[in-house]
């Protein structure tokens, strides 16, 4: 029988220089990669929608919507990853928009998909928890609907909200937006 093969974990530096080259995106934590998987055509739609609604909200102001292809980089947790929607008012994050991450974001939203709501509820979001910056991390489900919001409190510790069913409405106190869930979903 031959020996195991053990992988070096890589550097948050040789991973980036290694992503650069690839056609597919990959998550990184610890040192490890993982890839993305594909979404399907309602994921997508409401990654789209979500991202929409909130420029057409934050217009004129000095934040930033970013989806899909921006990174979020947890440099305590080495976690690097890419949300599906993201919202930032960091100056410094928007100061080089040839940059690929964000480091802080003010709210993070993720479209759940059978083969990620573990992920996004369990790692991703413990990750999330130790960006200062973050104020909500919002999970869409389009097959309920519903929407998630954990909200950081007075306390610095994060209270879900839930709002259920496409016509309630929905807040996003971070960005001050508020409407019913179906303007998020297709």
């Amino acid at each position: 029988m031959a020996p195991a093969v053990v992988q070096p974990k890589l550097t948050v530096d040789d991973y980036l220089a290694w992503e650069s080259q690839q056609n597919e995106k990959h998550d990184f934590f610890h040192g490890e990669v993982f890839a993305m998987t594909g979404g399907t055509l309602r994921h997508n739609r409401a990654a789209l929608r979500s991202m929409i609604a909130f420029e057409t909200h934050l217009h004129g102001s000095p934040c930033k919507v970013f989806a899909g292809d921006v990174k979020v980089a947890v440099s305590v947790t080495e976690h690097w990853f890419y949300p599906d929607v993201l919202v930032t008012c960091n100056a410094q994050d928007l100061s080089d928009l040839g940059a690929v991450k964000v480091c802080a974001p003010l709210l993070v939203l993720e479209v759940l998909s059978p083969s990620t709501a573990a992920y996004d509820r369990g790692q991703k979001f413990l990750s999330l928890q130790k960006l200062v910056s973050l104020q909500e991390y919002a999970l869409l489900d389009t097959e309920a609907p519903r929407l998630e919001v954990y909200r950081r409190n007075a306390a610095a510790r994060f209270e879900l909200f839930v709002f259920e069913g496409a016509d309630e409405h929905a807040e996003l106190a971070s960005i001050g937006w508020r409407g019913p869930v179906s303007s998020l979903l297709d």
